[in-house]
């Protein structure tokens, strides 16, 4: 592959793999995933805290699905992530429905964010981008390059630390001019008036983008679901704010998949 000032970009990789989605509106179509390294957040349901840590080797999964890994030195730059996308969908078969950049948190770096995604829609792969939903000017950089968004809406009591709301919308507005959908984890600890409040701010930009209500997967990091009920009522109201409301767990957990 030719070296570009873009393909020499590097970026801290947690891991490479082939799954299907486990989460929201796509769940259960096969993607590539890679997952990035670093966040600066702090959620109590975090599933995924070695990716927190930007200073670790890179596992790369060795044939898709194997759930056998081989390292690699981090960092890795675009053009060396490429050709192993590319030798990964090859041996996937192109089944495959998009590459999925995820973390951590991947907005942490938008230029190699967008060279990587851009590269591969080059290649004709859509391209699926799952976010915390806080960063709008890093969003604006990359949503050229993305066809697909699957933000969070992190409610203040799942958060060490409280979120601009003011980002959020900003995010939001950016988004939805993509296939996007919010999935807003759900605890057993949230207050009725952190969700009202969060869904009159989603409402405030826009009733069109789904909805999707979810409880978070017992035992991870101490947190537990709400109960049936509650989400039940949480829906009902929720969906006076927003056209499309679902309740869906995460669903790779329930099988033992990545």
């Amino acid at each position: 592959m030719p070296k570009t000032p873009e393909t020499q970009l590097t970026a801290p990789i947690c891991e490479l793999f082939t799954s299907a989605q486990g989460e929201g509106l796509l769940v259960g179509v096969r993607q590539v995933f890679v997952r990035l390294r670093g966040c600066n957040l702090y959620c109590c349901y975090c599933d995924t805290p070695q990716a927190r840590t930007t200073d670790a080797p890179c596992n790369i999964e060795d044939d898709p699905g194997s759930g056998r890994f081989t390292q690699r030195d981090n960092p890795v730059s675009v053009g060396q992530l490429l050709e192993i996308i590319d030798s990964q969908v090859q041996a996937d078969g192109g089944i495959h429905h998009s590459i999925a950049l995820t973390g951590g948190e991947p907005l942490l770096y938008p230029e190699y964010l967008y060279a990587l995604a851009s590269a591969l829609q080059q290649r004709s792969q859509r391209i699926y981008l799952e976010t915390a939903g806080h960063l709008p000017e890093a969003l604006a950089k990359v949503l050229p390059a993305v066809d697909y968004i699957a933000r969070d809406w992190k409610l203040p009591s799942t958060l060490n630390e409280p979120l601009d709301m003011s980002q959020q919308t900003r995010f939001l507005d950016l988004a939805q001019q993509r296939q996007c959908f919010i999935k807003m984890p759900v605890t057993d600890n949230i207050s009725e008036e952190e969700v009202h409040q969060a869904l009159r701010a989603i409402s405030e930009v826009t009733r069109a983008v789904p909805l999707v209500l979810q409880p978070v997967t017992p035992g991870v990091g101490g947190c537990r679901p709400p109960d049936v009920q509650t989400l039940l009522e949480w829906q009902a109201v929720a969906s006076k704010h927003v056209g499309d409301v679902r309740i869906i767990p995460q669903c790779h957990p329930l099988i033992g998949m990545r």
